[in-house]
Protein backbone atom coordinates (compact mmCIF):
# COMPACT_ATOMS: atom_id res chain seq x y z
CA UNK A 1 0.00 0.00 0.00
CA UNK A 2 2.72 2.12 0.79
CA UNK A 3 4.53 1.38 -2.38
CA UNK A 4 1.49 2.23 -4.26
CA UNK A 5 1.15 5.34 -2.53
CA UNK A 6 4.24 6.19 -3.37
CA UNK A 7 4.23 5.78 -6.83
CA UNK A 8 0.99 8.03 -6.92
CA UNK A 9 2.73 10.93 -5.66
CA UNK A 10 5.70 10.91 -7.45
CA UNK A 11 3.63 10.24 -10.50
CA UNK A 12 1.32 13.36 -9.83
CA UNK A 13 4.01 16.10 -9.46
CA UNK A 14 5.61 14.60 -13.20
CA UNK A 15 2.18 15.15 -14.33
CA UNK A 16 1.67 18.44 -12.67
CA UNK A 17 4.92 19.57 -13.93
CA UNK A 18 4.08 18.70 -17.60
CA UNK A 19 0.52 19.39 -18.03
CA UNK A 20 0.92 23.52 -17.97
CA UNK A 21 -0.73 26.24 -19.46
CA UNK A 22 0.44 25.46 -22.84
CA UNK A 23 -0.88 21.85 -22.47
CA UNK A 24 -4.23 22.27 -21.37
CA UNK A 25 -4.99 25.49 -23.27
CA UNK A 26 -4.64 23.51 -26.23
CA UNK A 27 -2.20 25.72 -27.58
CA UNK A 28 1.56 23.47 -27.32
CA UNK A 29 -0.78 20.32 -28.45
CA UNK A 30 -2.01 22.21 -31.53
CA UNK A 31 1.74 23.61 -32.34
CA UNK A 32 3.15 20.40 -32.01
CA UNK A 33 1.00 17.81 -33.10
CA UNK A 34 -2.67 18.81 -33.92
CA UNK A 35 -1.19 21.35 -37.13
CA UNK A 36 -0.08 18.04 -38.22
CA UNK A 37 -3.31 16.48 -38.78
CA UNK A 38 -2.79 12.14 -38.64
CA UNK A 39 1.01 12.73 -38.99
CA UNK A 40 0.54 14.73 -35.70
CA UNK A 41 -0.91 11.60 -33.90
CA UNK A 42 1.96 9.22 -34.55
CA UNK A 43 3.96 12.02 -33.40
CA UNK A 44 1.90 11.29 -29.93
CA UNK A 45 3.01 8.62 -29.33
CA UNK A 46 6.65 8.96 -30.20
CA UNK A 47 6.93 11.56 -27.61
CA UNK A 48 5.55 9.99 -24.91
CA UNK A 49 7.86 6.99 -25.06
CA UNK A 50 10.22 9.40 -25.51
CA UNK A 51 9.38 11.08 -22.20
CA UNK A 52 9.00 7.37 -20.59
CA UNK A 53 12.56 6.37 -21.32
CA UNK A 54 13.93 10.15 -20.05
CA UNK A 55 11.93 9.06 -16.84
CA UNK A 56 12.81 5.64 -16.17
CA UNK A 57 16.75 6.78 -17.65
CA UNK A 58 16.63 9.47 -15.28
CA UNK A 59 15.45 7.65 -12.01
CA UNK A 60 17.84 5.04 -12.62
CA UNK A 61 20.93 7.59 -12.69
CA UNK A 62 19.45 9.28 -9.77
CA UNK A 63 19.56 5.78 -7.80
CA UNK A 64 22.72 4.35 -8.75
CA UNK A 65 24.82 7.44 -8.56
CA UNK A 66 22.63 8.75 -5.04
CA UNK A 67 22.35 12.45 -6.90
CA UNK A 68 20.70 14.23 -4.13
CA UNK A 69 19.42 17.65 -6.71
CA UNK A 70 20.22 18.81 -10.14
CA UNK A 71 23.84 20.04 -9.86
CA UNK A 72 24.95 16.34 -8.38
CA UNK A 73 23.11 14.48 -11.19
CA UNK A 74 25.13 16.58 -14.29
CA UNK A 75 27.85 16.02 -12.17
CA UNK A 76 27.21 12.26 -12.53
CA UNK A 77 25.97 12.13 -16.20
CA UNK A 78 28.75 14.37 -17.99
CA UNK A 79 32.50 14.75 -16.87
CA UNK A 80 32.81 17.44 -19.03
CA UNK A 81 33.12 20.69 -17.35
CA UNK A 82 31.80 23.08 -20.76
CA UNK A 83 29.02 20.74 -21.43
CA UNK A 84 27.54 20.78 -17.72
CA UNK A 85 28.01 24.33 -17.88
CA UNK A 86 25.74 24.51 -20.87
CA UNK A 87 23.17 22.00 -19.67
CA UNK A 88 22.97 23.67 -16.30
CA UNK A 89 22.85 27.48 -17.74
CA UNK A 90 20.15 25.93 -20.31
CA UNK A 91 18.28 24.31 -17.62
CA UNK A 92 18.00 27.12 -15.16
CA UNK A 93 17.27 29.78 -17.90
CA UNK A 94 14.76 27.30 -19.13
CA UNK A 95 13.14 26.47 -15.83
CA UNK A 96 12.39 30.36 -15.17
CA UNK A 97 11.23 31.22 -18.79
CA UNK A 98 8.84 28.40 -18.53
CA UNK A 99 7.70 29.51 -15.19
CA UNK A 100 6.93 33.15 -16.61
CA UNK A 101 4.89 31.38 -19.77
CA UNK A 102 2.90 29.71 -16.96
CA UNK A 103 2.21 33.13 -15.21
CA UNK A 104 1.87 34.84 -18.47
CA UNK A 105 -0.99 31.69 -19.34
CA UNK A 106 -2.71 32.80 -16.37
CA UNK A 107 -2.77 36.42 -17.35
CA UNK A 108 -3.83 35.47 -20.64
CA UNK A 109 -7.03 32.80 -19.33
CA UNK A 110 -8.46 35.83 -17.69
CA UNK A 111 -8.09 38.58 -20.08
CA UNK A 112 -9.53 36.12 -22.56
CA UNK A 113 -12.58 34.95 -20.45
CA UNK A 114 -13.29 37.74 -18.52
CA UNK A 115 -11.36 40.93 -19.80
CA UNK A 116 -9.34 41.46 -16.44
CA UNK A 117 -6.27 43.97 -17.26
CA UNK A 118 -3.18 41.95 -17.28
CA UNK A 119 -1.62 43.83 -14.40
CA UNK A 120 -4.30 42.84 -12.73
CA UNK A 121 -4.26 38.97 -12.82
CA UNK A 122 -0.69 39.41 -12.51
CA UNK A 123 -0.17 40.86 -9.01
CA UNK A 124 -2.39 38.49 -8.04
CA UNK A 125 -0.60 35.68 -9.62
CA UNK A 126 2.46 36.99 -8.28
CA UNK A 127 1.21 36.79 -4.93
CA UNK A 128 -0.15 33.35 -4.85
CA UNK A 129 2.78 31.64 -6.44
CA UNK A 130 4.95 33.37 -4.27
CA UNK A 131 3.31 32.10 -1.12
CA UNK A 132 3.12 28.33 -2.48
CA UNK A 133 6.82 28.50 -3.57
CA UNK A 134 7.16 29.26 0.31
CA UNK A 135 6.42 25.40 0.18
CA UNK A 136 9.12 22.74 0.59
CA UNK A 137 9.04 19.87 -1.84
CA UNK A 138 7.09 17.66 0.25
CA UNK A 139 4.27 20.59 0.20
CA UNK A 140 4.36 20.56 -3.79
CA UNK A 141 3.79 16.64 -3.67
CA UNK A 142 0.82 17.07 -1.31
CA UNK A 143 -0.36 19.74 -3.44
CA UNK A 144 0.02 18.02 -6.70
CA UNK A 145 -1.25 14.80 -5.10
CA UNK A 146 -4.82 16.20 -4.47
CA UNK A 147 -5.23 18.45 -7.95
CA UNK A 148 -3.35 16.34 -10.35
CA UNK A 149 -5.83 13.74 -10.15
CA UNK A 150 -8.93 16.52 -10.48
CA UNK A 151 -7.61 17.96 -13.33
CA UNK A 152 -7.01 14.37 -15.36
CA UNK A 153 -10.62 13.47 -14.84
CA UNK A 154 -11.88 16.93 -15.90
CA UNK A 155 -9.92 16.86 -19.11
CA UNK A 156 -10.40 13.17 -19.83
CA UNK A 157 -14.07 13.13 -19.23
CA UNK A 158 -14.67 16.18 -21.39
CA UNK A 159 -13.02 14.72 -24.11
CA UNK A 160 -14.34 11.73 -24.11
CA UNK A 161 -18.14 13.21 -23.99
CA UNK A 162 -17.70 14.94 -27.26
CA UNK A 163 -15.37 12.50 -29.02
CA UNK A 164 -14.23 9.33 -29.54
CA UNK A 165 -10.82 8.39 -29.82
CA UNK A 166 -11.37 4.86 -32.05
CA UNK A 167 -13.12 7.88 -34.64
CA UNK A 168 -10.15 10.07 -34.85
CA UNK A 169 -7.81 7.46 -37.61
CA UNK A 170 -10.93 8.13 -40.05
CA UNK A 171 -11.87 11.36 -39.27
CA UNK A 172 -11.90 14.48 -41.67
CA UNK A 173 -9.20 16.44 -39.61
CA UNK A 174 -8.99 19.92 -40.12
CA UNK A 175 -5.77 21.37 -40.04
CA UNK A 176 -3.01 23.19 -41.76
CA UNK A 177 -0.55 20.55 -42.55
CA UNK A 178 0.11 16.91 -42.62
CA UNK A 179 3.93 16.95 -43.08
CA UNK A 180 4.93 13.42 -41.71
CA UNK A 181 8.64 14.80 -41.18
CA UNK A 182 7.66 17.82 -39.31
CA UNK A 183 5.21 15.66 -37.29
CA UNK A 184 8.21 13.50 -35.81
CA UNK A 185 11.09 16.59 -35.46
CA UNK A 186 8.39 18.50 -33.42
CA UNK A 187 7.67 15.54 -31.27
CA UNK A 188 11.13 14.83 -30.60
CA UNK A 189 11.30 18.74 -29.76
CA UNK A 190 8.34 18.84 -27.90
CA UNK A 191 9.87 15.82 -25.47
CA UNK A 192 12.82 17.72 -25.60
CA UNK A 193 11.79 20.77 -24.04
CA UNK A 194 9.80 18.90 -21.89
CA UNK A 195 12.65 16.97 -20.19
CA UNK A 196 14.42 20.43 -19.17
CA UNK A 197 11.60 20.76 -16.66
CA UNK A 198 10.97 17.80 -15.62
CA UNK A 199 14.66 16.24 -15.14
CA UNK A 200 15.16 18.54 -12.24
CA UNK A 201 12.21 17.43 -10.46
CA UNK A 202 12.57 13.76 -11.13
CA UNK A 203 15.96 13.72 -9.54
CA UNK A 204 14.56 15.15 -6.35
CA UNK A 205 11.31 12.76 -6.35
CA UNK A 206 14.12 10.44 -6.92
CA UNK A 207 15.26 10.15 -3.40
CA UNK A 208 11.39 8.92 -2.46
CA UNK A 209 12.03 5.89 -4.77
CA UNK A 210 12.48 2.94 -2.76
CA UNK A 211 12.77 0.18 -5.26
CA UNK A 212 13.31 -0.68 -9.55
CA UNK A 213 9.43 -2.03 -9.45
CA UNK A 214 8.55 1.42 -8.06
CA UNK A 215 11.17 2.82 -11.00
CA UNK A 216 9.00 0.69 -13.68
CA UNK A 217 5.52 1.71 -11.74
CA UNK A 218 6.37 5.43 -12.15
CA UNK A 219 7.53 5.23 -15.72
CA UNK A 220 5.07 3.48 -17.26
CA UNK A 221 2.49 4.44 -15.08
CA UNK A 222 3.39 8.64 -16.38
CA UNK A 223 3.89 7.81 -20.01
CA UNK A 224 0.23 6.28 -20.39
CA UNK A 225 -1.29 9.14 -18.79
CA UNK A 226 0.60 11.51 -20.88
CA UNK A 227 -0.16 10.17 -23.90
CA UNK A 228 -4.02 9.79 -22.73
CA UNK A 229 -3.87 13.63 -21.92
CA UNK A 230 -2.22 14.69 -25.01
CA UNK A 231 -4.80 12.35 -27.41
CA UNK A 232 -7.98 14.04 -24.96
CA UNK A 233 -7.01 17.74 -25.89
CA UNK A 234 -5.57 17.02 -29.55
CA UNK A 235 -9.10 14.93 -30.68
CA UNK A 236 -10.93 18.30 -28.90
CA UNK A 237 -8.75 20.22 -31.68
CA UNK A 238 -8.71 18.32 -34.40
CA UNK A 239 -12.69 17.54 -34.61
CA UNK A 240 -13.09 21.35 -34.16
CA UNK A 241 -14.83 23.09 -36.97
CA UNK A 242 -12.77 26.32 -35.53
CA UNK A 243 -9.33 28.08 -36.96
CA UNK A 244 -7.20 28.06 -33.85
CA UNK A 245 -4.41 28.62 -35.24
CA UNK A 246 -3.75 32.34 -33.65
CA UNK A 247 -5.86 31.79 -30.52
CA UNK A 248 -4.25 31.95 -27.43
CA UNK A 249 -6.12 29.13 -25.85
CA UNK A 250 -7.88 27.42 -28.07
CA UNK A 251 -9.88 24.65 -26.00
CA UNK A 252 -11.68 27.17 -24.28
CA UNK A 253 -12.79 28.79 -27.65
CA UNK A 254 -13.73 25.56 -28.36
CA UNK A 255 -15.80 25.01 -25.19
CA UNK A 256 -18.04 28.22 -26.07
CA UNK A 257 -20.69 25.48 -28.15
CA UNK A 258 -20.37 23.10 -24.85
CA UNK A 259 -22.64 22.63 -22.29
CA UNK A 260 -21.77 25.96 -19.75
CA UNK A 261 -20.52 23.73 -17.13
CA UNK A 262 -18.21 21.80 -19.01
CA UNK A 263 -16.24 24.87 -19.86
CA UNK A 264 -16.23 26.02 -15.80
CA UNK A 265 -14.86 22.75 -14.99
CA UNK A 266 -12.30 22.73 -17.46
CA UNK A 267 -11.55 26.47 -16.78
CA UNK A 268 -10.23 24.81 -13.69
CA UNK A 269 -8.27 22.23 -14.75
CA UNK A 270 -6.37 25.01 -16.66
CA UNK A 271 -5.89 27.12 -13.26
CA UNK A 272 -4.88 24.28 -11.80
CA UNK A 273 -2.32 22.94 -14.60
CA UNK A 274 -0.82 26.71 -14.72
CA UNK A 275 -0.18 26.39 -10.78
CA UNK A 276 1.41 23.23 -10.25
CA UNK A 277 3.36 23.76 -13.29
CA UNK A 278 4.47 27.05 -12.65
CA UNK A 279 5.26 25.97 -9.05
CA UNK A 280 7.27 23.00 -10.04
CA UNK A 281 9.28 25.16 -12.63
CA UNK A 282 9.67 27.90 -9.67
CA UNK A 283 11.03 25.35 -7.51
CA UNK A 284 13.37 23.92 -9.51
CA UNK A 285 14.84 27.26 -10.74
CA UNK A 286 15.48 28.01 -7.26
CA UNK A 287 15.66 24.92 -5.28
CA UNK A 288 19.55 24.87 -4.98
CA UNK A 289 19.58 27.88 -2.77
CA UNK A 290 20.01 26.52 0.78
CA UNK A 291 20.26 30.24 2.27
CA UNK A 292 16.65 30.81 3.40
CA UNK A 293 17.18 34.46 3.28
CA UNK A 294 18.52 34.39 -0.29
CA UNK A 295 15.92 31.61 -1.54
CA UNK A 296 13.31 34.32 -0.37
CA UNK A 297 14.72 37.31 -2.10
CA UNK A 298 15.16 34.80 -5.51
CA UNK A 299 11.70 33.81 -5.12
CA UNK A 300 10.61 36.99 -4.59
CA UNK A 301 12.63 38.64 -7.36
CA UNK A 302 11.17 35.94 -10.15
CA UNK A 303 7.64 36.86 -8.74
CA UNK A 304 8.05 40.29 -9.39
CA UNK A 305 9.73 40.03 -13.07
CA UNK A 306 6.61 37.79 -13.96
CA UNK A 307 4.58 41.32 -13.95
CA UNK A 308 6.14 42.70 -17.22
CA UNK A 309 7.09 39.32 -18.79
CA UNK A 310 2.99 38.50 -18.68
CA UNK A 311 2.50 40.88 -21.53
CA UNK A 312 4.72 40.16 -24.25
CA UNK A 313 1.97 37.57 -24.55
CA UNK A 314 1.19 33.41 -23.99
CA UNK A 315 1.21 31.95 -27.07
CA UNK A 316 4.31 33.94 -28.33
CA UNK A 317 6.25 32.87 -25.47
CA UNK A 318 5.22 28.90 -26.49
CA UNK A 319 5.46 29.35 -30.13
CA UNK A 320 8.70 30.92 -30.50
CA UNK A 321 10.70 30.03 -27.18
CA UNK A 322 9.68 25.90 -26.49
CA UNK A 323 11.13 24.66 -30.02
CA UNK A 324 14.26 26.47 -29.85
CA UNK A 325 15.12 24.91 -25.92
CA UNK A 326 13.84 21.73 -27.30
CA UNK A 327 17.10 21.56 -29.28
CA UNK A 328 19.41 21.79 -26.38
CA UNK A 329 16.99 19.43 -24.64
CA UNK A 330 17.91 16.92 -27.03
CA UNK A 331 21.85 16.79 -25.90
CA UNK A 332 20.55 16.43 -22.50
CA UNK A 333 18.63 13.50 -23.44
CA UNK A 334 21.21 11.67 -25.22
CA UNK A 335 23.50 12.34 -22.79
CA UNK A 336 21.02 10.94 -19.72
CA UNK A 337 20.61 7.52 -21.86
CA UNK A 338 24.26 7.20 -22.11
CA UNK A 339 24.89 7.68 -19.41
CA UNK A 340 22.35 5.03 -18.06
CA UNK A 341 23.30 2.39 -20.83
CA UNK A 342 27.15 2.68 -19.18
CA UNK A 343 25.80 2.40 -15.68
CA UNK A 344 24.05 -0.44 -16.34
CA UNK A 345 26.35 -2.27 -18.72
CA UNK A 346 29.39 -1.87 -15.61
CA UNK A 347 26.74 -2.87 -13.04
CA UNK A 348 26.43 -6.06 -15.45
CA UNK A 349 30.20 -6.65 -15.59
CA UNK A 350 30.57 -6.12 -12.19
CA UNK A 351 28.34 -8.86 -11.47
CA UNK A 352 30.21 -11.26 -13.59
CA UNK A 353 33.49 -10.13 -11.78
CA UNK A 354 31.84 -10.74 -8.35
CA UNK A 355 30.94 -14.35 -9.56
CA UNK A 356 33.81 -15.34 -11.05
CA UNK A 357 36.01 -13.97 -7.52
CA UNK A 358 33.47 -15.85 -5.29
CA UNK A 359 33.54 -19.28 -7.39
CA UNK A 360 37.54 -18.96 -7.88
CA UNK A 361 37.42 -18.64 -3.51
CA UNK A 362 35.25 -21.28 -3.04
CA UNK A 363 38.16 -23.35 -4.38
CA UNK A 364 40.51 -22.78 -1.56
Amino acid sequence: MNSILNVAKVVSVITGTVIGAGFASGKEIYIFFAQYGKSGLLGTLISSVLTGIIIYATLYITKQKEAMNNNEFLDKITENKKLKWILESVINTFLLVSFWIMCAGFCTFFKQEFNIPIIVTAIINAIVVYFLLMKNIDGIIKLNLIVVPIMIAIIIIISLKNCSFVNIINANINTSSNNMGKAVVNAILYASYNSITLIPIIVLLGKSIKSKKETIAVTIASTIIFLVLILAIYQLLVFSAINVSNIEIPVLTILNDFHPAEKISYSIAIITAILTSAISSGYGSVENISDKRKYKLAVLGICIMEIPIAYIGFGRLVEKLYPLFGVVGMVQIITIVKKAKSIAKNSKNWYKLYKKNLHFCGKF
